[in-house]
């Protein structure tokens, strides 16, 4: 009769190929012959092999190993080897990790349960493997209640897992190289996973983003848009196009343009830092807007320059003559009173035309390098009289500043004009300031202003405590003839002459100011190369006109009433006196005279296709020891380029008075004799 061990027994050994070999375990084994197995090894076995899961049995005191066909290949060629043999044996480079797992179960009755878990293992023919399992470690007991051994449910994941990995090295791939950063938050906002392109522009850490909504770092005021675009995500409806600010770690915003997608309870998001590409949109804009003030500013600049070069040949005819009127009316006081008021007018009518041609670039320069500090050194002492006891002056100066080249009497009248500007924006007193500092213009900035080019500066800043200007009245500042002051008050031209002076000089003008808060105006002027000596002097004192000697002058002027002024201003001061209509007359005479002309007194803009400068380089090549003397009332390229007279070339400038043609010629005069006896 067949008991109820060899019954089993010989189950086991139907139970399939595995089952057979199990069958023919025998002394060999520490477990012994399967009939001399306990009823609870051999019932394990039996549903053990009937399983197609994976399944490994660790049984006894030597955790014997017993396993189904399934599990088989999972131990490679260690198949059929450690059937039925001590686990230590065929599973002997991870025993290390494998045995405290098993004695957790065997002797202290814990079940295990661990997805994904990572095992080495040796398996066909010995090849290493980092292997992943999905495990389930339990208990077998004994009739008697004790632990037989542990059986082991396991599912071999080392495909998926490396394919997880693979996937997510090929995600973190993209997130590493990827310049747009990633981001994935809960429907909280709550950052859950962030690309590293977050902390390459913005600075912040993973540690310091992950885990908190975004509230800390964003601009203040687009938090309320920003709560908004959350809650429309949570409602299921994607972002597209939303733009926000972030603050970075070094206290600057950027800009992001936001696509988001709800799924799942999370939320996806990409976003582009769009901070250079608005701000490059800005800078075109205001280089389009600085154009086109620029353009209006030169359309006015032209139709300024030419009324005052016609306004300024009639000035000459008025005050030439009112001049030569006051001289002969010494004994009428009466008539004397009216030609001194008019001349009055007059001069102040040379004052507006002066300011229209400095604001159309178009008055004569004759710039001198300086040393900026001694230059606002000297004019302070004639501000600090014209500024009056209510308004505090202070001057800055700058250790080492870099020279500059500039006419200094102009220079003189800009800051002058600027000085009574402050003055007027402080009716109840307040406290004007001079500054001098070396600077320097970088290519950014002078990209969006209008005839800027980089480089060094030498900076003049002057900043008053004054009402200010809003906005509407800081962009119209500088355009001629614009003046807030009352009627009579102001002509509107001093800030337009300020500005037509320092681009004619190659330098830069910016006013800054709000109500409320004062004025700002700066002054960029170029760095000068090469030092100033030490006893320059920034202005020489005007001379009084000598008398004339025996010199013969030569005048050429085509308006007849300012020809016939000047022949009679040099007659009475003594010099024979020819003169002519254009250059060809002119030279004509210059051909007939003898002896020589000692001077040649000509406009620049002349009939007949001949200028001044024509006329003078013909003449001197017919006598190169002819002084030449320029007139004009218009700047113009003949004589001068750049905004700066020729070197050499002597100009008086229209409306000039008796006084000033008297030292003008006889100064030029007196330099040649000096050069002669030397």
């Amino acid at each position: 009769m067949i008991g109820p061990v060899q019954q089993a027994a010989g189950m086991i050994a139907a139970q399939g190929p595995l089952g057979a070999m199990t069958a023919r375990i025998d002394s060999r084994s520490p477990l012994g012959p399967v009939n001399q197995w306990s009823p609870a090894l051999l019932s394990t076995v039996r549903l053990m092999l009937s399983s197609r899961a994976e399944i490994v049995l660790f049984w006894g005191p030597d955790l014997c190993a017993l396993y189904n066909e399934a599990y088989a290949p999972t131990i490679g060629d260690k198949h059929p080897h450690a059937l039925g043999r001590p686990a230590r044996e065929y599973w002997a480079e991870l025993w290390h990790d494998l045995e405290p797992l098993l004695l957790s179960v065997v002797r202290d009755g814990e079940t295990v349960h661990a997805k994904d878990r990572p095992f080495y293992i040796e398996r066909d023919g010995g090849r290493g493997e980092q292997v992943y399992f999905d495990i389930s470690y339990s208990p077998v007991y004994e009739l008697d209640g004790s632990v037989g051994g542990a059986l082991c449910i396991v599912n071999e994941t080392t495909r998926r897992v490396e394919a997880e990995r693979q996937m997510m090295a090929e995600r973190n791939r993209l997130w590493t190289l990827a310049r747009d950063p990633f981001l994935i938050a809960d429907k909280a906002g709550t950052w859950i996973a962030a690309s590293p392109a977050w902390t390459e522009i913005l600075g912040w850490g993973q540690e310091e983003l992950i885990g908190r909504t975004s509230e800390w770092m964003e601009h203040p005021e687009d938090f309320t848009k920003t709560r908004q675009q959350i809650e429309s995500l949570n409602e299921g409806t994607p972002t597209l196009r939303f733009e926000n600010r972030f603050r970075a770690k070094d206290g600057s915003y950027r800009t992001f343009s936001w696509t988001a997608v709800p799924d799942g309870g999370l939320v996806y998001c990409v976003a582009r830092d769009v901070t250079d590409q608005r701000s490059h949109a800005q800078a075109l804009a205001e280089t389009e807007a600085a154009l086109r003030q620029a353009q209006k500013m030169e359309t006015l600049g032209q139709l300024t320059g030419g009324v005052a070069h016609d306004f300024n040949n009639l000035l000459q005819v008025v005050t030439g003559n009112l001049e030569l009127l006051q001289r002969g009316l010494a004994g009428d006081e009466r008539l004397r009173r009216a030609a001194d008021n008019a001349m009055g007018g007059a001069q102040r009518a040379a004052m507006l035309t002066q300011r229209l041609l400095a604001f159309s670039r178009r008055q004569p320069l004759a710039p001198e390098q300086v040393d900026p500090n001694r230059l606002v050194a000297q004019t302070t002492e004639l501000l600090s009289r014209t500024l009056g006891a209510t308004i505090e002056l202070e001057t800055i100066q700058a250790a080492g500043a870099w020279p500059i080249e500039i006419d200094v009497p102009q220079m003189e009248n800009v800051l002058l004009n600027l000085a009574v500007n402050a003055r007027d924006a402080m009716p109840a007193g307040g406290k004007l300031t001079i500054e001098v500092a070396n600077t320097h213009i970088d290519a950014y900035y002078a990209a969006l202003e209008e005839e800027v080019t980089p480089g060094q500066y030498v900076l003049i800043c002057l900043s008053d405590t004054g009402h200010g200007m809003d906005e509407e009245v800081l962009a119209r500042a500088i355009e001629p003839f614009f003046t807030t002051k009352e009627v009579g008050r102001g002509t509107g031209l001093g800030l337009s002459m300020v500005y037509g002076f320092m681009k004619q000089s190659g330098g830069h003008l910016r006013v800054y100011s709000e109500p409320g808060q004062g004025t700002t105006v700066k002054l960029y002027l170029p760095r000068s190369r090469g030092r100033v000596a030490a006893n320059d002097q920034l202005a020489e004192p005007a001379r009084p006109p000598r008398g004339a000697g025996n010199e013969t002058v030569l005048v050429c002027e085509d308006d007849e009433k300012v020809r016939a002024y000047s022949v009679e201003v040099l007659t009475e001061l003594g010099y024979h006196v020819l003169e002519a209509e254009d250059g060809r007359a002119a030279l004509t005479r210059l051909d007939e005279t003898s002896p020589p002309v000692d001077l040649l007194f000509t406009d620049v803009v002349l009939p007949g296709g001949m200028t001044g400068a024509d006329i003078a380089r013909e003449a001197l090549e017919r006598q190169p020891a002819l002084k030449v003397l320029f007139a004009t009332g218009y700047a113009r390229n003949a004589i001068f380029h750049h905004g700066r007279l020729d070197p050499g070339v002597e100009l008086l400038t229209k409306p000039f008075t008796y006084a000033d043609l008297a030292r003008k010629v006889r100064e030029i005069l007196d330099r040649t004799k000096a050069k002669g006896a030397a």
